[in-house]
């Protein structure tokens, strides 16, 4: 016969193997993980409307210069605030949604392409009143962030890179290959998909907690039919950004994992070759996202970069 403490336990420990297979439970947890995250980096949710259409963006505010902080394809702002706890208090910090991404407007009769997502978030930036800024970019976020910097020299301070897009590596990544034999990992269509895909963006997975990683993979699935939209939408307009890159004629910084298989390593001679003004670090034992990969060390990289070329400094 089971005592009353035991059998409490039992029902408890029922509970939550239920739970954990209730979507709307799992939900509810996650949001609350989300939140947690972001209060820890002093990050509040936002929008702004361009042109009646919003943009969603996380900010942090602080009395010094201003951080801009754009995420890679598929991706959103919540990439961002692990790296922005190791950031200095004196920074205001805003990271977006891309158009398309998150919590920003997703519209099936718009074009997605890069220079779209650059004037759009360009428009954002006027609205908000961003006047001078530093400009951070992840994968695609370092793509746009290239083009819009290009266009607004007067209005960029300096220009990181961490694993960007928008050119072609040397040394084909384990992405390409998958690509050219008609398999986009970047767009999964089923959860083991997305399980899959962790494995090409990171060398060492972080931990993800329960239930964050089984709501991770729904909703990608869920989001692949615009998420294949917007990918035919950049490369459908592709220009490699080798062609603007004599024109970032400001300190970029280009930050790479060195066991990148998205975007590879080899990638980072191509920027170095054309922009006027970088500096490369190579970061070991590391993947495609860096500023979730290795948070402090990151941030660690990146305002060492920032006490050498910024007008201001905390």
């Amino acid at each position: 016969m089971i005592s009353g403490r035991r059998f409490v336990f039992a029902v408890f420990f029922l509970c939550i193997v239920w739970a954990g297979g209730c979507a709307s439970v799992q939900d509810r947890l996650f949001v609350a993980a989300v939140a947690t995250e972001r209060s820890l980096a002093g990050m509040h949710e936002s929008s702004v409307a361009v042109g009646g259409r919003g943009i969603s963006y996380l900010k942090r505010e602080g009395p010094g210069e201003t951080i801009v902080l754009l995420h890679g394809f598929g991706a959103d702002k919540d990439n961002w605030p692990r790296f922005v706890r190791n950031l200095p208090r004196d920074y205001r910090v805003v990271a977006f949604d891309l158009p398309g991404h998150g919590s920003s407007f997703r519209d099936w009769e718009e074009t997605y392409t890069i220079s779209f997502m650059a004037d759009t978030l360009g428009q954002a930036f006027d609205a908000l009143k961003l006047e001078r800024f530093h400009l951070v970019g992840n994968s695609m976020g370092g793509w746009v962030g290239t083009i819009y910097t290009s266009r607004n020299p007067d209005r960029v301070m300096t220009l990181a890179l961490f694993d960007s897009a928008g050119t072609e590596s040397p040394v084909p990544s384990d992405r390409q290959k998958a690509l050219e034999q008609g398999r986009n990992v970047l767009v999964p269509e089923t959860e083991e998909e997305f399980h899959e895909l962790l494995g090409y963006a990171f060398h060492d997975k972080p931990f993800i907690p329960w239930p964050i990683g089984s709501v991770l993979a729904r909703r990608a699935v869920q989001d692949a039919p615009f998420k294949r939209k917007i990918f035919a939408d950049v490369n459908g307009a592709r220009r490699d950004v080798r062609e603007v890159l004599p024109e970032v004629n400001l300190p970029v910084l280009i930050l790479w994992g060195a066991h990148d298989r998205i975007t590879h390593v080899s990638a980072a001679q191509v920027f170095e070759r054309y922009l006027p003004k970088s500096e490369t670090v190579i970061m070991q034992e590391c993947g495609h996202m860096p500023m979730i990969e290795k948070p402090r060390e990151t941030a660690g990289r990146y305002v060492d970069f920032l006490r050498r070329h910024s007008t201001g400094t905390p």
